[in-house]
């Protein structure tokens, strides 16, 4: 049933939107997966993924391993007391934490996002390749729709409205105090 299912979809990749949601892939999977298959691929797609497959266990410890990396290098951006620790790199998943640094590297945040996520997506699309029409294949399917979802959901010019506000908001206190301290000299 998994060929079929599988089969059935569109081909996902990085460069093009999503062609269906998570919520219509669920559904679709409802109908011929059973209730294991279908609680297992929920989990994986959980935040922070569970499951009991060896893919689940295995992309567990990747998003340990990302999410590591991404604590690690936000915090090192940030300015630290003599107490503060930096967490430590972990010791698994070589290519993908050597793609994550790579990526953070970037200094524009839109080309690093695309970076983080073309790391994830070259991790799934490893194990996927290596079991095709598998719960790991479905698994990463999920997975890989998930990361597309989140890159369509940016949005350059409502981003730009947003900074824009937040800066507006910080700075017009600040500007309105400098406008009455020049009033009043």
């Amino acid at each position: 049933m998994r060929i079929y299912l599988l089969a059935s979809f569109p081909t996902l990749s990085l460069h093009d939107p999503a062609p269906l949601n998570l919520e219509e892939f669920f559904h679709r999977c409802a109908a011929h997966l059973s209730d294991a298959d279908l609680t297992e691929v929920d989990r994986v797609c959980s935040t922070p993924p569970g499951g009991t497959s060896s893919f689940a266990i295995s992309w567990a410890n990747a998003w340990k391993v990302l999410d590591t990396v991404n604590r690690r290098e936000r915090l090192q951006r940030l300015p630290r007391t003599a107490g503060d620790s930096l967490p430590d790199l972990p010791g698994s998943e070589d290519q993908l934490r050597k793609d994550a640094l790579t990526a953070w590297e970037e200094t524009d945040p839109l080309r690093r996002e695309t970076a983080l996520l073309q790391a994830q997506w070259n991790w799934i699309d490893d194990r996927r390749r290596s079991a095709p029409y598998s719960l790991t294949d479905l698994c990463g399917y999920a997975l890989q729709l998930r990361l597309l979802e989140r890159r369509d959901s940016w949005d350059e010019p409502a981003g730009r409205t947003q900074f824009t506000e937040h800066t507006a908001s910080f700075l017009e206190p600040l500007l309105e105090k400098l406008r009455q301290q020049d009033l009043s000299a």
